[in-house]
């Protein structure tokens, strides 16, 4: 990754730091940041390095937090697998995706 993606989201990052009192603006803020971090998430996705593993690891959590958050649409029931198997698609199907 270049320098130019650093300073870019370098950039996009600072947006949300800046606007604080203005709802509009601190969700354009808010949005542009997800953007940001999406992107970051991608360029590094298979980099060895140790920021890349670094990142990796942090985008992995994230995910699964904001997956963690979404409520579940389904009871475990519905979405189980013959032989009580629970697995991601279990997990996906209960939340609705």
């Amino acid at each position: 990754m270049n320098r130019a993606s650093f300073f870019l989201l370098g950039c996009l990052s600072l947006t949300g730091t800046t606007v604080a009192d203005e709802p509009v603006a601190q969700a354009i803020a808010t949005q542009t940041n997800r953007l940001a971090s999406a992107y970051l998430c991608e360029s590094v996705k298979g980099d060895r390095s140790p920021f890349g593993l670094a990142m990796s690891t942090q985008c992995r959590n994230r995910q699964r937090a904001e997956f963690d958050a979404i409520q579940d649409q389904k009871p475990l029931r519905d979405c189980m697998k013959p032989g009580n198997v629970i697995d991601d698609d279990v997990r996906k199907c209960m939340k609705g995706l």
